[in-house]
């Protein structure tokens, strides 16, 4: 007998075609599949526990993932600092524990390289777990960071001002154990153009208007931003 599907709401890229099915998600197979199976077992094998377990194959030839109970959020908002701060522990954690891993090869870490909020499971209004590695590469800390600064603080957003954007970003970068604002904020403009250039590509006019305002205004209040920072920080590593 077979168990019913339930259709997931949220996600970009396969939306639609993500089920719950008992206990477990079923998702579509693509090209980095093979990469993020390993990973996610790698993560298993850690003990790192707030990622899903990868289960197998199922007979439509869909990934099979251990389901996380808790809330997701389907778009942006503005999180509190309390919100801000366990985020960006998490994300602390999530990279700590990728640094040794040998599917990294010569780079730092593994990203997950989509650390929305979108991405994270929520308990009691906190976020307690990541999900969605379909991205997960071989990368950098700063990288992965300010695409995750980005969207956690919701930059350009016009009804957020520059001074309590700054204000967060501090709350968010220190949390996570750096005040590399200015680091930091040159590789969010560069994530942003990417992602302008990534909607030509696939003819998104809605996603090349959006990034192309984050940039816009990331750029505008950069002085501001990085006013912040620590000219002697580093990332503190484990």
């Amino acid at each position: 007998m077979h168990q019913q599907e339930i259709l997931l709401t949220g996600g970009k890229t396969n939306l639609g075609r993500i089920v719950r099915v008992g206990d477990t998600v079923r998702r579509p197979l693509n090209i980095n599949s093979t990469f993020v199976h390993k990973f996610l077992q790698y993560l298993e094998n850690i003990n790192f526990d707030a990622s899903p377990r990868f289960l197998g194959i199922d007979e439509q030839k869909r990934e099979i993932i251990s389901y996380i109970e808790g809330d997701v959020p389907l778009n942006l908002g503005y999180y509190s600092d309390e919100q801000l701060i366990v985020a960006a522990k998490l994300i602390r954690c999530f990279h700590d524990a990728t640094q040794r891993c040998s599917l990294a090869n010569s780079k730092e870490i593994i990203c997950h390289n989509d650390l929305s909020p979108c991405n994270f499971v929520f308990i009691d209004d906190m976020p307690t777990s990541i999900i969605d590695f379909d991205m997960a590469a071989p990368g950098t800390r700063i990288f992965d960071l300010a695409y995750a600064a980005w969207l956690w603080l919701d930059i350009g957003n016009e009804e957020i001002s520059a001074e309590d954007q700054k204000r967060r970003l501090v709350v968010f970068t220190k949390a996570y154990g750096t005040s590399e604002i200015n680091l930091l904020i040159e590789a969010m403009t560069k994530r942003q153009t990417i992602l302008i250039e990534e909607g030509h590509r696939r003819q998104k006019p809605c996603m090349v208007k959006w990034a192309k305002s984050a940039l816009q205004w990331t750029k505008s209040e950069f002085s501001h931003l990085i006013s912040t920072a620590n000219s002697q920080s580093t990332i503190h590593h484990s």
